[in-house]
């Protein structure tokens, strides 16, 4: 028998080389013109072939690349791959080893000499690493023919170290951000990776950022951490590891160089892209995308540039249900115990503004930014109290521009050598100070003045004068009016010029229209004076000059208000004849409606409380009306138990009065509400409000109070009211803190009222949208008893980076029939009379004004006849509460009859008709104590005015046509 030959490999390559890149790429073949034989010629058959690869690391591996006749062919079910050449089967692959550093395919077919060389030809060897080590791996190949026979050769490889470019991850491609953190600053890529293959790191390396289309508004810079620039050098964990070689400013590239001397990791490297923070520094950045190019440099000073898209894109905001929830925060420090009060809340409602005590023996007025947190002191006296006269002493314009304050400092404005206090008004945005309380001629008063108050144009201002030496000062009440705009102070005068009357005026607050003017001063029903039984409230008509007593207050500070409407005056008193059956003593906070003369008590849900505590001096009501905060120390209102002095807001609705910060173990005063009607400033010394609170001072605080949003009303009409209002807020947010929104409104075709609207509280993503909607009484009504009419109005919130929202308010108009549409009149000729008749008193000058009117038109003589009917009923009226409905009545006709006439008549006619009301004694609507026998000695006198407005003159003709 022949004896068995063994197998032979040929042209085997006994050392073989290969790139780094190529193995790290894949599978590279370890030799091509390889042979395998099997010399007795029966073929591989029951054989093997076993490659095995010596000193293997995790990242080597073998493997069969499918090439020269030899494919594979894996069945997942049973987890076997078998291995065919030219589409035969000649056996099954196995791995062996640790990551495949060894395989073995078995041959269960005949396996032929050009099968087994093209098998061993496509053994391949790949390796992920990309520092390769510098010695040789033993790749031994086995082989065993059918005859059981076996053999081996030997291979020394090698792997020829590259080097590597620097690889980035994690990184884009897109860094999305919203609009409002372009002005703040954003990491360009917060958890990016970089790493050098060659593991060397970066040390001799660099770091380039470049911002495509970049303008002097863009900055590059490094936010807090492990990696910090001082000057031109990089510090790393307080270590100089670099310099600065551009610094990134103003559309620069940012590049940092790193020493030759200190290693930096790819860890290292990858945290100090991380750092790396764009910041957009225009006042009002716009949406954007900028690409951004990061290119990095290795040890081996090999360079990848990576790119990302950097986009700021903007958020439509969006309407709230309700204004945001929100915890009690403290807004300002105070430095030592009570040492905050006169707080004021700018138009809207980003600023608030008190007086402190600041240092022992000052008193400065300080200013809060809320949005911002930036506090400014805009006057500081260390010797005197910035405030003499009243409490009301800090005022905002109503643009919120300007802020008016009192103060005894003498350097805010020159020639200040008065001694006293004055009043005094700075621009905010230019510093500006001017001082309000002098003369017409700028001259200073002597003494001390203040009660500073705005109008509601922001015209003029309202002032007390302590000593009164300014023209015109007729009655000695130091009460002035001054034109902001020509600097000529008009005196308020609330006596005439009866010298016997003489007394002070103060704490004067304007009417929400301008017109009046709301104040306080020594006397009785009869009016202002000197010796009065007690300190009462009063209204002056800045038009007609009549004062009309409001009601009796007390012997303290009081500081009334109007509602936000002007239907209603809110103020504290301890008079026990404000309301019938009134507690001695009591101080307790009162509402009374200015049409109706109705008072009710506030500060108790159920009358006047027992008088074991007081209510302060200083409340606010809600933007819309609806509520009143006040601070009480009453033992009675809920939870307040402990005697100290706490805040509360009284719903007028509800009569529900609910606590504000029922947790406080301190007194609380001063608040106010915030123009969006969903938050309370207030001041405090309770320490357990805040987190914290140590500084052992009264602070200001701000607490949210949970309100929805309210989008729609209902009115009905009324004809004791000339006008009709309704007023509501509602609440959005914007994922963009930064951005500042308006609001624009467009009003239904055919709506017979109007509404105006205006942005409050905008700041860090939130705020309020005020609106407010009047409409002349006369036009509604025309509408029928139940007969409705529902107006729209479109609110677009638009927060000027193209983002918009829409919000719809409904007011519904709902008619009453008690009143008609006056008829059209398409002529109105005025035909004399041959013969002038007597002028008469009462009812019957009625009958002979209708006489002269002869071709007059339907619709005056029909009014006429109205109202001669209505003066009729009022003279045969008994008691205050009949006389003052029956001219209520009159004052409405009136009213009717100057619509009536005033585009057919000379404008004369118009305006002495707006006017008679104003000669009927005492305002009887507001005036419940007025007599039927008043009322028809004003009627009377209203006859006669309008015999004198439409008589014929001597002459013939028509005296006022």
């Amino acid at each position: 028998m022949a004896a068995k030959k063994t197998p032979t490999f040929g042209a085997l390559d006994r050392n073989k080389t290969l790139a780094e890149n190529t193995v790290n790429a894949g599978p590279a073949v370890l030799d091509s013109n390889v042979t395998l034989k099997n010399p007795d010629g029966t073929g591989f058959q029951g054989g093997s072939l076993s490659v095995k690869l010596a000193s293997a690391g995790a990242d080597d591996h073998l493997s069969i690349a499918e090439v020269g006749g030899i494919t594979l062919e894996t069945d997942v079910g049973i987890g076997t791959t078998s291995v065919f050449y030219n589409g035969v089967r000649i056996g099954t692959e196995t791995q062996f080893g640790e990551n495949g550093s060894a395989l073995t395919v078995s041959f269960d077919q005949p396996v032929s000499n050009d099968a087994a060389t093209a098998l061993a030809r496509a053994i391949a060897y790949s390796s992920s690493n990309n520092a390769p080590t510098t010695a040789a791996h033993a790749v031994t190949f086995t082989a065993i023919d059918a005859e059981h026979t076996s053999t081996s050769a030997k291979m020394q490889l090698k792997v020829k170290a590259e080097n590597d470019a620097p690889v980035f991850s994690n990184l884009g491609p897109v860094s999305s951000h919203i609009l409002s953190t372009a002005s703040e600053g954003v990491a360009i890529d917060g958890d990016a990776h970089v790493s050098n293959p060659d593991g060397t790191g970066f040390k001799n390396g660099k770091l380039t950022v470049h911002l495509s289309d970049s303008n002097t508004d863009d900055l590059i810079y490094l936010s807090d951490g492990p990696f910090n620039i001082v000057g031109t050098k990089l510090y790393l964990d307080g270590k100089v590891v670099g310099t600065v070689s551009a610094d990134g400013v103003a559309g620069h590239d940012f590049s940092l160089t790193f020493k030759s001397n200190f290693a930096i990791s790819d860890a290292q490297m990858s945290g100090l892209i991380d750092q790396i923070t764009y910041r957009d520094r225009s006042l009002s950045p716009e949406p954007q995308t900028r690409d951004v190019t990061l290119t990095v440099t290795d040890t081996e000073k090999t360079s990848t540039a990576a790119h990302l898209t950097l986009a700021f894109e903007n958020r439509a905001p969006t309407i709230l249900s309700s204004s945001p929830a929100g915890s009690i925060s403290k807004i300002a420090d105070g430095s030592f115990s009570h040492d905050i009060s006169s707080v004021a809340v700018s138009p809207d409602g980003t600023k608030v503004a008190f007086e402190s005590t600041g240092e022992i023996g000052a008193t400065r007025i300080t200013l809060d930014d809320l949005s911002t947190g930036q506090v400014t002191i805009l006057a500081s006296d260390l010797t005197a109290a910035a405030s003499i006269l009243g409490t009301t002493d800090i005022a905002f314009s109503p643009d919120g521009q300007k802020i008016a304050f009192v103060s005894t400092a003498s350097n805010l404005v020159a020639g200040d050598t008065n001694g006293g206090s004055d009043v005094f008004i700075k621009d905010l945005s230019t510093g500006a100070v001017t001082r309000v309380s002098t003369g017409s001629t700028g001259k200073q008063i002597s003494g001390n003045s203040g009660d500073p108050g705005f109008s509601p144009d922001g015209t003029k201002m309202a002032f007390v004068s302590g000593i009164q030496n300014l023209p015109g000062d007729t009655d000695g009440s130091g009460l002035y009016v001054k034109d902001l705009k020509t600097g000529i102070a008009t005196q308020a005068a609330i006596n005439g010029a009866d010298p016997s009357h003489t007394t002070r005026g103060f704490n004067a607050t304007f009417s929400p229209d301008g017109t009046k003017l709301l104040f306080v001063a020594w006397g009785d029903q009869s009016g202002p004076k000197f010796g009065g039984d007690s300190q009462c409230i009063y209204i002056k008509d800045l038009n007609s000059g009549d004062v009309t007593f409001v009601t009796a207050a007390s012997a303290h500070q009081v500081l009334p208000v109007f509602s936000p409407d002007g239907t209603k005056i809110a103020f504290v008193s301890n008079e026990s004849s404000v309301v019938p059956g009134g507690e001695m003593g009591g101080t307790h906070l009162y509402l009374k409606d200015v049409q109706t003369g109705e008072i009710i008590c506030v500060s108790s849900p159920d009358g006047v409380l027992p008088n074991d505590g007081a209510v302060g001096d200083t409340f606010s009501f809600s933007p819309d009306g609806t509520k009143i905060v006040f601070s009480s120390s009453e033992s009675t209102l809920p939870g307040n138990t402990g005697g100290a002095s706490n805040i509360f807001v009284a719903d007028l609705e509800t009569g529900a009065i609910t606590r504000i910060a029922s947790n406080a173990n301190g007194a609380s005063s001063d608040p106010v509400f915030t123009p969006d009607g969903a938050h309370i400033i207030f001041v405090s010394d309770a320490t357990n409000l805040v987190a914290n609170d140590t500084n052992n001072a009264s602070d200001l605080f701000m607490a949210s109070l949970p309100t929805s949003s309210v989008t729609s009303a209902t009115l009905t009409e009324d004809a004791a009211r000339k006008t009709l209002n309704a007023a509501g807020t509602f609440y959005f947010a914007d994922a963009d803190a930064k951005d500042t929104h308006t609001v624009s409104v467009a009003a239904s075709d055919g709506a017979l009222g109007t509404l105006s609207a205006k942005v409050v509280s905008d700041m860090n993503g939130t705020g309020g949208v005020v609106w407010s909607y009047v409409v002349d009484e006369t036009k509604v009504e025309p509408l029928a008893a139940g007969e409705t009419k529902v107006e729209t109005f479109a609110l677009t919130l638009d927060d000027h980076h193209s983002g918009t929202v829409t919000q719809n308010v409904t007011v519904t108009l709902t008619g009453t029939g008690d009143g008609s549409a006056a008829p059209a009149i398409s002529t109105m000729a005025f035909v004399a009379a041959e013969a002038t008749p007597e002028r008469s008193a009462g009812p019957d000058l009625w009958t002979t004004v209708i006489a002269s009117l002869s071709g007059a038109g339907e619709g005056v003589p029909g009014l006429l006849a109205d109202l001669e009917t209505r003066v009729a009923a009022a003279l045969h009226a008994h008691g205050p509460a009949a006389s003052a409905g029956s001219a209520a009545h009159l004052e409405q006709d009136v009213s009717d009859l100057g619509h009536l006439v005033a585009s057919h008549l000379s404008p004369a006619v118009s305006d002495l008709l707006d006017t008679l009301w104003s000669h009927i004694p005492s305002h009887a609507p507001t005036a419940p104590t007025t007599t039927a026998h008043d009322l028809a000695d004003g009627a009377e006198a209203l006859a006669a005015r309008l015999w004198d407005a439409l008589h014929v003159s001597h002459d013939g003709g028509h005296s006022l046509v």
